[in-house]
């Protein structure tokens, strides 16, 4: 992982010049608090392009349930030796900067991680927040499913280690730059616009009757 300065984001920002942070968790079961992250990848998409990346298996000091281990492939012996949240997550928090927080049902992983902040005693995330399976409800509303994977299928998108946070994440980037690019091709070419257009606030950019 490379060091990198997090970008200045305004309203009106053009997508291309903002610094997008796509983050995917892995975790020992379904919501906070009983369960706990057991790995995090994170890349940063600037310019429309994947730049960098951040990836780490977390110690979730609790037992995996091996229907977990069953879906992930992390099991304890893995995740023994590696270090807890609260020694990963300042880390993490360098790498997101002031980005956009952006992930497939956003919502579950900012769950996860406001919640082990606020066990630290920190502040929650003031990262804005771009879900790729809101955006795919508005752009793909035919498709019957909206998961990664059926997206990803969908799109053509190769996901080398699904339910990896890395892989998956991965995916999950250049799903968001397939996304950004349309939008941006419909006029749609601010973060301010496209932070509406997710929750509906803005219409559905269509050319006559397309």
């Amino acid at each position: 992982m490379s060091e990198t300065s997090s970008l200045s984001i305004s309203a009106r920002t053009p997508i291309e010049e903002v610094r997008f942070s796509v983050l995917d968790l892995e975790t020992t079961g379904g919501a906070p608090p009983e369960h706990k992250i057991t790995e995090i990848a994170a890349y940063h998409v600037d310019g429309l392009q994947i730049t960098d990346e951040f990836v780490t298996l977390v110690n979730p000091e609790r037992n995996i349930p091996a229907f977990i281990t069953g879906l992930t492939g992390i099991n304890e012996k893995m995740v023994k030796d590696k270090p807890p949240s609260r020694d990963v997550l300042p880390e993490l928090q360098v790498f997101l900067g002031d980005s956009i927080l952006v992930a497939h049902h956003s919502q579950f992983d900012r769950r996860f991680l406001e919640n082990e902040l606020e066990l630290m005693g920190e502040r929650t995330l003031h990262n804005g927040d771009l879900c790729t399976s809101r955006l795919a409800r508005r752009i793909v509303p035919w498709l019957p499913s909206k998961s990664l994977g059926n997206l990803a299928a969908f799109f053509g998108i190769s996901i080398p280690d699904r339910h990896r946070a890395a892989g998956d994440a991965y995916a999950t980037s250049e799903l968001l730059i397939i996304f950004l690019k349309y939008l941006k091709s419909r006029g749609l070419d601010t973060i301010d616009q496209v932070m509406e257009f997710q929750h509906g606030e803005m219409p559905y950019p269509t050319d006559g009757d397309d």
